[in-house]
């Protein structure tokens, strides 16, 4: 029997299976049956009852929110902990050199509510947090992970786990992860694995965020295990998991103070709302109980109820979910395949150069010209950017696929008239010279990511690099390396994954656009001069070529002056974000 949420999910399911280069994880592209999962009704009431205004720690709202998750379990038949937070000491946040927040000392009155379940010992530790933001009634953030807590909680009151489970509903997350740090601190001999529930109950796909390096082959095999038993899709994106074993530091969620003692730790979410990886709602007046969906909740529920059955494993080296697969390996079977891919690209790009050096010198146009004609089409394509932009910082954010595909068409546009002009001067010579820097370009960016510990994403580099290298022996679908050299473009600056990034502060708005678009396009581009060069079929392929490019400019212009940007001012920008579309009714 398969109701609309099913439905929904299975659907969002099959999309991200099927969609390319999402920097996603599935856990479950075929998850199975659903799984037993929690009463959503009643969950979604606790959120009409907590979401009704804003509960902001050590508040009169906030010791009202507590009384209620108090009262709600004692009528299921449990008596929670009260734990004293008092006074914490918050560690100074620090990224690339960048200091987030300085080491402050906070102190608050309101408690942790802490119960346990099954036998004595070391237990998985499920939080979330029940304050919210000043101006928020956090339905959202995160009234729905308190609701499916208290229903967890009934069920395992009912049905007694066999292993130890720990519910935390944690205070005053939003000033620092308070609750979270004092009960990190104070009780982690009690902790053997954390998870934080933070922005569940949104329409995105459930996410599993957090794992760093503490989450490795064993215990990604274990949640994996759990989401294909409860029947819940389930992503990891790479992008996340690169940045949590880069910077655990600056985790936001109540996972982080565990991660930074030393106990396994990650957070749950739905990766945003209506569509988007963001939810243009967040801390805001508009995260109300009607935009919690009935599906996500139900979807966690499951999936909690599958991750408390088994006891997390101990862990046992570094692993890697493989993406658009439900498969798990040792990390280091993919940093191997990387490494034989960046090894092939590099005996190719030798071999090119040491023939290289055999041939005699062709007089004509080269690289030095060639370079020239990519400078002209990066500074229009800059220039167009700037004009129909005006005051705004980043006006191509609100409008990401559009801006894109605007600035791709200018660009490719005003580089293909450079080098068609160029070209009546003087004969381009040679074509494999502009393969070896696609190889080049694209090998060095994967080894780089290698050598950094992003084995996550350097196959994104490093697979094209392969693919660029063997083309010529692919014959009639050399073509195929092109589409390759694109892959990094099509990863990178994907519509979704901008507006993701700059949300959450990982792209400096300051940057335009037209910059990501022609660093990226060099190996698109230099993979082009080498496959066109050939096949450019005498006068009639050069018109084609030539007018092709001519209708590019004009489309592009017309694509970047046309795009909406209604009500996102540049004021608007800088005082609501992403959020000036919603504010100002745009979406």
């Amino acid at each position: 029997m398969r109701d609309t949420g099913r439905a929904r999910a299975r659907a969002r399911d099959t999309w991200t299976c099927t969609s390319t280069c999402t920097f996603a994880i599935l856990a479950a592209c075929s998850p199975g049956e659903p799984g037993p999962g929690i009463d959503v009704d009643r969950a979604i009431g606790h959120v009409a009852e907590l979401a009704k205004h804003p509960r902001p720690g050590d508040t009169d709202a906030a010791r009202q929110a507590t009384a209620y998750i108090e009262t709600q379990l004692e009528v299921i038949g449990v008596t929670a902990e009260r734990f004293a937070v008092g006074g914490v000491d918050l560690p100074a946040i620090t990224v690339l050199g960048v200091t987030h927040r300085t080491a402050h000392h906070v102190d608050t009155i309101d408690p942790d509510l802490v119960v346990r379940f099954g036998p004595p010992g070391e237990a998985v530790l499920v939080m979330a947090h029940y304050d919210t933001v000043a101006a928020s009634p956090g339905a959202v953030d995160n009234a729905a992970a308190v609701g499916v807590l208290l229903e967890l909680a009934r069920v395992l009151h009912d049905h007694p786990p066999a292993q130890p489970v720990l519910l935390a509903f944690t205070a005053n997350e939003e000033i620092g992860l308070v609750g979270a740090e004092a009960l990190a601190e104070r009780r982690r001999g009690d902790v053997a694995f954390a998870i934080a529930l933070d922005l569940i109950g949104g329409s995105g796909e459930l996410t599993l965020n957090g794992a760093g390096t503490l989450i490795g082959d064993a215990e990604l095999r274990w949640i994996a295990n759990a989401a294909d038993r409860a029947g819940v899709p389930l992503a990891a994106p790479l992008a996340h998991r690169v940045a949590s074993r880069w910077w655990p530091q600056a985790e936001r969620s109540d996972h982080g103070p565990f991660t930074r003692r030393g106990i396994p730790a990650v957070h749950f979410y739905n990766r945003g709302q209506d569509g988007e990886w963001i939810d243009l709602a967040y801390h805001s007046a508009r995260d109300l109980p009607a935009r919690v969906d009935r599906a996500s909740v139900a979807d966690v529920g499951r999936l909690l109820r599958a991750l408390v059955e088994l006891p997390p494993p101990a862990h046992a080296g570094d692993g890697f979910w493989i993406p658009i697969a439900d498969v798990v390996v040792p990390r280091g079977v993919v940093v191997g395949l990387e490494i034989a891919l960046a090894a092939l690209a590099a005996g190719v790009l030798i071999s090119m150069a040491l023939a290289g050096r055999r041939h005699a010198r062709v007089r004509g146009l080269g690289l030095l010209a060639g370079t020239g004609c990519y400078a002209i089409a990066a500074a229009t394509t800059y220039a167009v950017e700037r004009a129909a932009t005006g005051d705004h910082p980043a006006r191509w954010l609100h409008a990401p696929a559009t801006w894109v595909i605007a600035e791709l068409l200018v660009f490719g546009g005003m580089f293909g008239l450079a080098t068609r002009t160029a070209g009546r001067f003087a004969p381009w010579t040679g074509s494999e010279r502009y393969r070896a820097i696609a190889i080049g370009v694209l090998l060095a960016s994967g080894v780089a990511c290698l050598m950094v510990g992003a084995a996550e994403v350097a196959w994104i580099w490093l697979v094209p690099a392969a693919i660029v290298a063997i083309a010529p022996r692919l014959g009639p679908v050399s073509v195929l390396a092109i589409i390759g050299a694109a892959l990094p473009m099509l990863c990178v600056l994907y519509p979704l994954r901008l507006r993701e990034a700059a949300w959450n502060g990982f792209l400096p708005v300051s940057i335009p656009l037209a910059v990501w678009v022609t660093v990226f396009g060099i190996c698109i581009a230099a993979t082009g001069a080498w496959w066109l060069r050939p096949r450019i079929w005498g006068p009639l392929g050069t018109l084609v070529l030539t007018v092709g490019c001519g209708l590019a400019v004009p489309s592009g212009l017309a694509l970047a002056f046309g795009a909406r940007h209604d009500g996102c001012s540049a004021l608007n920008f800088e005082r609501f974000g992403l959020a000036c579309e919603q504010v100002a009714g745009v979406r």
